[in-house]
């Protein structure tokens, strides 16, 4: 609660963002997913883009058609600021600003960010170096 908020409107990989449908993911990434996981409760699908489950690009999580969620592994994709996985701490600072939380999660920092407006949040996981991997 005592974030200030930042615009994370525009927020989207590859024109998909959070509240695109199912079919939006196929037409921004240009393909289809190669791995589709789907899991009964609570229900919701995995759509994964990668060489393998285990090292992949992306993963979209489909829950009622939409995207509520993605996370980006590879630097194949970046977040609409222009940052990538392999970025550092400060990359992201410096181009989503100042109003950033910090806590802790199995080990890894992670910095966030919350749009309150549009009931939003984007985090940055920091490797032991301040590397970026993306969760949105």
């Amino acid at each position: 609660s005592s974030t200030k908020s930042t615009n994370l409107q525009s927020e989207n990989i590859k024109s998909v963002s959070i509240g695109s449908s199912k079919y939006d993911i196929a037409i921004g990434l240009k393909k289809k997913p190669k791995f589709i996981e789907v899991t009964e409760q609570p229900p919701y699908t995995t759509y994964i883009y990668g060489k393998s489950k285990e090292k992949y690009d992306a993963e979209f999580k489909i829950a009622d058609n939409k995207v509520s969620r993605y996370y980006l592994l590879s630097d194949k994709y970046a977040t609409e600021k222009g940052i990538h996985t392999g970025d550092s701490k400060q990359d992201v600072i410096k181009v989503y600003g100042e109003n950033y939380y910090e806590r802790e999660d199995t080990g890894a920092t992670i910095v966030g960010y919350f749009d309150k407006n549009h009931k939003l949040n984007i985090e940055f996981s920091l490797d032991d170096k301040d590397k970026v991997g993306i969760l949105v």
